[in-house]
């Protein structure tokens, strides 16, 4: 893909190219959504490769902002120019993760950013200076998703984990060695892809997807759909609310959902999964951790300040707090596990943490 950024950013401090290059975030954000909400990647994964009067054509639009938007996608990557025939058509990214009738599509991340995180994210300087979400309003309701149906919250943030989470659990389950377990409770496991993706490589695994009734409802759907529901069950319940998780499990895992919740909130999600697990179990968080130090890295420090923004008292903690944490709760031996430097921003790492001490690691 082409350079999408400012081919001029120093960071040195002798100009200020890096700086405005950050200012251009907003820009390259707009650019991809307005595109897909356009449904300009179906479009050409449709048709194949249009000239610019042709896109302008079809997509009704006047030929000044088409030709300007087809100019901004090919700047990011996003679609090819041929240059003999001034044609464009999707870019090898574009066609893979753009098109919605695509398995990796992630058109429904992409409208949670834009019409939920953007909006609050305009207001992040109310986020900072009173320590409240700016996302939604939580003098109006006890929590984000406090709802009793499918819709609105619930299926507008379902579709976008679902949209991202496929990525996230093919590096999650290649990262550690889980074919010695046979009872999964993935909790917070949303749309189920880590449950699917871990039953698929080990075929003696059954798995509990543990979410929301609202959130269960639709995963059940999805499940059954697939063919999927002879190996995997979704049980409706609150994380914060119930007394107990389901019991009788040898891995629980955490993917993405603790960084929802302060610390003294987390302590009692994790006694809650340690007393879900049998003896000798395995918890597995998997989380986009920030360094120990506190310096970075940048997907999880701005990840973090999302959690600013749309949660009450969340953030993405360090590898040290969880162990902390974990410590707390009664777990025993934990273990860092590193995933691939490209994995998706949305996971750096894994912490591996047995209920009870044995000989070896976990």
């Amino acid at each position: 893909m082409r350079q999408t950024g400012n081919p001029q950013t120093d960071s040195s401090g002798n100009t200020p190219a890096a700086l405005l290059d950050l200012l251009d975030g907003f820009r390259r954000t707009k650019v991809l959504a307005t595109a897909v909400r356009l449904r300009l990647f179906d479009l050409l994964a449709d048709r194949g490769a249009l000239s610019a009067a042709e896109a302008t054509t079809a997509l009704g639009l006047a030929e000044r902002p088409t030709h300007m938007l087809l100019t901004a996608c090919c700047s990011l990557g996003l679609l090819d120019r041929d240059p003999g025939t001034e044609r464009y058509r999707n870019s090898a990214q574009a066609q893979r993760f753009l098109v919605s009738t695509g398995r990796h599509y992630l058109g429904g991340f992409i409208q949670l950013v834009e019409e939920q995180q953007y909006p609050g994210w305009e207001d992040l300087l109310t986020a900072i200076r009173e320590n409240r979400p700016t996302v939604w309003d939580p003098a109006s309701r006890p929590t984000k998703f406090a709802v009793d149906d499918a819709t609105g919250e619930v299926r507008l943030f379902w579709n976008a984990m679902a949209s991202v989470s496929s990525s996230v659990a093919e590096v999650v389950a290649h990262a550690y060695d889980f074919s010695p377990f046979r009872r999964l409770l993935d909790v917070g496991g949303g749309p189920g892809e880590l449950g699917i993706r871990l039953c698929q490589l080990n075929p003696r695994m059954r798995a509990t997807i543990y979410d929301l009734p609202a959130v269960c409802e639709l995963t059940a759907f999805r499940l059954k759909e697939r063919g999927l529901d002879d190996r995997l069950r979704t049980f409706g319940g609150d994380l914060l609310t119930d007394d107990e998780l389901p019991r009788g499990h040898d891995l629980v895992t955490l993917t993405n959902v603790l960084h929802m919740w302060d610390e003294r909130t987390n302590d009692t999600i994790l006694r809650k999964c340690h007393a879900a697990l049998d003896d000798e179990g395995v918890l597995v968080i998997a989380e986009a951790f920030v360094d120990d130090d506190g310096t970075g890295p940048q997907p999880a420090a701005l990840m973090s300040l999302n959690m600013l923004v749309d949660t009450v008292g969340g953030a993405n903690h360090s590898r040290a707090a969880y162990e902390s944490m974990l410590a707390r709760a009664g777990f025993s031996t934990v273990r860092r596990v590193p995933v691939p430097a490209d994995a998706p921003a949305g996971v750096n790492g894994l912490l591996v943490a047995r209920k009870s001490e044995r000989p070896g690691h976990a």
